[in-house]
């Protein structure tokens, strides 16, 4: 093998650090947490640090065979530094952007377990990492150069290409360095175990399910029969944050993993297959005393919702969803649902039906609203129906000061459509929270 000219490796040191703060100052993004060096752009694109290190904290290290951890499109270092510090693995990032790299190099330094033997064998190679054999032949003459003899092969491959904004109007070709390329390339460095070797994939959030069969097409092309789990993170805002495809060592003995993420741990886990689910149309409104649910768009999405429904419906409890699509899913049940710590992360509101409302709250309204509101020892009531956005603000903030001085429960509002034989229209439905 000979070194390709087109690779430079970088060694974290404090020169570097240096270097890195002339051009970009370390700050933390939240409190507690490591002060990166990142311009704007790289820090919107960067994997918050509480994310990494909750992905990190899921791998055990004895799944993972010898070697180090290499991330193929490293960016400010973030996911290769967490996973690192976890595993107690040396890490190797390759990044195409020297700027980047630099400043990758200086996060390698600064953030990872210094004391640690491994950081003796971390690298930041400047280069094509779709190039492995010029990348890795760079990264082992210069640990020789160090005075290191040992040649490590890779233990786990992260890779987060960078990708069309909007991609699910995109082709998952379009993704820099192109997935295809970059495990085809590293395929023999790759160490393996009885399942296979350890590859994890960091996607798009938005892609549909062509496009993850098509990736799932990639992947099973180079690895025939390897184990895989889709992962769809969620941190509560009505949509996926995070789409990841774990391979082989580090996949789970299920095909799907939904997550609810707090600010930084998991609040809630669930695994499984994919399971359609019925929806129903209303006709008529639904009755006082009946239960309604918001549950997390993310668990919808990766079809799990109905392993979750065998967690949280008690035995002779009657449910219906009377919306999977959209930012708030809605469940309309008879009893409450089980009280489950592991699961129940995934509802964001629940409560019981206590008023019906033909027409949308409006400016017009609100005392009227509150008044009803008041006469049922009603507090606080959170409009989470389909309004305009630029009103909706200015709505909720008249009914919390009209209820300011009414002590009572909590409650949201939501809106469902009914069909009648004259068509379809909104009803919008008051519920007192659980």
């Amino acid at each position: 093998m000979t070194e390709k000219k087109n690779h430079t490796a970088l060694i974290p040191s404090e020169d570097i650090a240096k270097e890195a703060e002339k051009r970009v100052s370390a700050k933390a993004a939240r409190k507690g947490e490591p002060s990166l060096h990142m311009t704007e752009d790289m820090r919107r694109l960067s994997t918050p640090w509480s994310i990494s290190m909750i992905r990190a904290q899921q791998i055990e290290s004895f799944d993972l065979p010898a070697g180090v951890i290499l991330d193929a499109a490293v960016g400010s270092g973030a996911q290769l530094i967490a996973l690192a510090n976890e595993l107690k693995r040396p890490a190797l990032g390759i990044e195409l952007d020297g700027n980047i790299a630099v400043l990758c190099a200086a996060n390698m330094y600064s953030a990872s377990d210094a004391d640690e033997m491994e950081r003796t064998l971390d690298r930041v190679i400047i280069g094509d990492s779709s190039d492995a054999e010029g990348a890795i032949t760079t990264y082992w003459n210069s640990l020789m150069k160090s005075g290191v003899r040992a040649h490590p092969p890779i233990a786990m491959l992260h890779l987060d290409p960078a990708r069309p904004r909007d991609a699910q109007n995109h082709h998952v070709n379009e993704m820099k360095p192109s997935l295809a390329d970059v495990l085809k390339t590293w395929n023999e460095y790759l160490q393996t175990g009885p399942r296979g070797p350890a590859i994890l994939l960091d996607l798009s959030p938005r892609l549909g399910e062509e496009q993850q069969g098509m990736i799932e097409a990639i992947v099973e092309t180079i690895f025939p029969g390897i184990p895989r789990t889709w992962e769809w993170l969620s941190q509560g805002g009505g949509r996926v944050d995070r789409l990841s495809l774990w391979v082989g060592a580090i996949s789970s003995k299920d095909e799907r993993r939904c997550i609810r993420m707090g600010t930084k741990n998991i609040i809630a886990k669930i695994e499984g297959k994919k399971n359609n689910s019925k929806l129903e149309v209303l006709s008529k409104p639904p009755p006082f005393g009946a239960y309604v649910s918001i549950i997390d768009s993310a668990l919808i999405q990766s079809g799990l919702q109905e392993k979750w429904i065998s967690k949280v419906i008690a035995k002779n409890t009657g449910y219906s969803w009377l919306r999977i699509e959209g930012r708030r899913p809605l469940l309309i049940h008879t009893d409450p649902l089980i009280d489950d710590d592991e699961i129940n992360g995934f509802v964001v509101s629940t409560g019981k039906i206590i008023q019906h409302r033909l027409t949308p709250p409006e400016l017009d309204n609100i005392d009227q609203i509150a008044g009803a509101l008041t006469r049922n020892n009603i507090g606080k009531i959170t409009l989470r129906c389909s309004l305009d956005p630029e009103i909706q603000p200015t709505l909720q903030r008249r009914l919390d000061k009209a209820l300011r001085d009414t002590e009572g429960a909590r409650s949201f509002m939501i809106d469902v459509d009914l069909e009648r034989g004259s068509g379809s229209h909104k009803l919008y439905i008051i519920c007192e929270e659980s």
